[in-house]
């Protein structure tokens, strides 16, 4: 038994080796030639393995993609959703969320990412459907889950929190994500402007959602 054991487990091991590879194979490769472009002769070619394997972890190439998406996905919200769990007062939840927002975006796979979704999603809805469930939707509906207890405890006002989630979040990216687009050289931030455009984001924001004790104590602890 407990050879079957130890055999079972070294089997299993080895699947989610293989797993592995394939998925990292999967997203250089998404990164470097787009939906389109990735073939499964290339991910066996670059992590080993077989379209066996391929098809029995996830069914085709369309199943490897979604699952490569959804995993990055997670990892590029998990930091942002800690901001937006936290019981830190609005303005420096928001700040917290809003940098690391930024700073995600500008990094250079988001930006790569970015652009081949835009140059490519609608030849691969579902994928990009995917994405947007996972990925961008989630993060707001956290915000506008965290903007809704705000408004609870008398900290802000928002009538429809999901409106207004969708406001700072667009606040954030701005017109940053229309330059990501530029396909040469986009442009660069430093920590700096990315921390001066933030604060300002926040402060506009709250100026407008700010209830009047929230406000009144923010200034006075100025």
């Amino acid at each position: 038994m407990k050879e079957t054991s130890e055999k079972q487990e070294n089997q299993s091991s080895r699947r989610s080796a293989r797993r592995r590879a394939m998925m990292d194979a999967a997203w250089e490769l998404l990164l470097e030639k787009g939906f389109s472009g990735v073939t499964l002769n290339d991910v066996i070619s670059r992590s080993g393995g077989s379209r066996t394997t391929v098809y029995e972890a996830f069914g085709g190439k369309d199943g490897l993609l979604a699952a490569v998406m959804e995993e990055q996905c997670m990892e590029f919200s998990a930091e942002l959703h800690i901001s937006l769990e936290s019981d830190l007062p609005p303005r420096d939840a928001l700040t917290d969320f809003g940098k690391k927002l930024a700073k995600k975006i500008l990094t250079e796979e988001a930006i790569r990412f970015t652009q081949i979704l835009f140059s490519e999603g609608q030849h691969f809805i579902p994928l990009v459907e995917k994405f947007m469930k996972v990925g961008p939707d989630s993060t707001r509906a956290r915000l506008s889950r965290y903007l809704r207890r705000q408004h609870d405890l008398g900290h802000i006002v928002v009538d429809d929190p999901v409106h207004d989630a969708e406001l700072f979040n667009a606040m954030i990216i701005g017109d940053w994500q229309k330059q990501i687009l530029k396909m040469i050289d986009p442009p660069t931030y430093s920590n700096a402007e990315i921390e001066k455009r933030v604060l300002r984001a926040v402060e506009v924001f709250l100026c407008g959602v700010g209830s009047e004790n929230y406000r009144k104590t923010a200034d006075d602890k100025n």
